[in-house]
């Protein structure tokens, strides 16, 4: 099982999981394997399509799906990173993702999302969902799904914002979060895009160019707490921020997180990060990010154009 490794001097987190290598990789992220092409022999396809309606004995027994006849499915990774880890699979469809589906797919995937924090909420347990498209992005099942990890606590960043989160809150009575969206939309220059229920922005320290950090109006600590209206709203914003990054770099590999806490004084955000660019030595090697394709006013410029065109579009519908 994995095993988590601190810095001694930074307490930064190295999460040491071998048995992630014994995981298909069908992106070539892992090993040399390529992705399948046309001409490629039955068995190799059948691999593509162990995510896929029809294939369900291929997975462990599903801990979540929306019906029998299943639209989204959720079911253990059987290549954990650590105990509780989940796959959640976007839809029937191996070469569909968010940004491809109908609104109400995507409602059925947030839905999906709502009830493992539920779940885990209930056994006392954070839980952090990420998505990983590409293999640079660190997927190595081409199928689109997101994952779901739950743990007493999270080491690192998490750590580090709950932490952050409680200091403001003491030093000036009120939410970081709720301070930066209203900072934001003041200013205007950062802001993506605005919707009923949430700020898209691009942030100050991008980790590099074109990075994007959703926040609810709302102030909520848990991404479980979000009503009817929000859920919609979120699909909505959720499709076209990724819409966006397809448009301006290509269909480029691409991460997007869900951060969630179970009490105050947190604030739940969502972020997302374009592989547009390779880390060099200073990021590695210092842990200094560099953001060097567009400042943070005008990559809010250039994604706020496709953002908007993308909502008022769903919203047509």
């Amino acid at each position: 099982m994995s095993t988590f490794i601190f810095d001694e001097l930074t307490g930064l987190p190295t999460l040491l999981a071998t048995n992630r290598a014994k995981r298909p990789d069908q992106t070539g992220a892992v090993t040399s394997i390529k992705p399948v092409k046309k001409g490629a022999n039955e068995a190799t396809i059948d691999k593509q399509l162990i995510f896929s309606k029809g294939y369900e004995q291929n997975t462990p027994e599903a801990v979540y799906q929306d019906a029998d006849d299943w639209n989204v499915r959720v079911f253990k990774n059987k290549f954990p990173l650590v105990d509780d880890h989940e796959i959640i699979v976007h839809s029937p469809h191996p070469d569909r993702d968010i940004d491809d589906l109908p609104l109400e797919q995507n409602i059925r995937i947030i839905r999906a999302y709502l009830n493992r924090v539920s779940f885990y909420g209930s056994q006392d347990k954070e839980v952090m969902i990420f998505n990983n498209r590409g293999g640079r992005a660190g997927a190595s099942i081409v199928h689109p799904h997101s994952q779901i990890v739950a743990l007493k606590g999270f080491p690192g960043i998490l750590e580090k914002e709950k932490e952050s989160a409680l200091k403001y809150w003491n030093e000036h009575n009120s939410c970081f979060w709720c301070d930066l969206a209203k900072k934001e939309v003041e200013a205007g220059t950062q802001i993506v895009y605005e919707s009923p229920h949430f700020v898209l922005m691009v942030p100050d320290a991008c980790r590099w160019s074109y990075e994007m950090i959703m926040i609810p109006k709302e102030h909520k600590p848990n991404f479980g707490f979000m009503n009817e209206m929000e859920i919609g709203d979120f699909a909505i914003v959720l499709q076209a921020a990724l819409r966006a990054y397809d448009e301006l770099f290509d269909r480029p590999d691409r991460n997007f997180w869900i951060h969630t806490m179970r009490y105050e004084p947190y604030h739940w955000h969502v972020g997302f990060l374009p592989h547009i660019k390779v880390l060099g030595g200073l990021e590695l090697g210092a842990g200094i990010w560099v953001s060097d394709k567009a400042t943070p006013e005008d990559a809010a410029r250039q994604l706020g154009e496709k953002v908007k065109y993308c909502c008022e579009l769903e919203n047509r519908v």
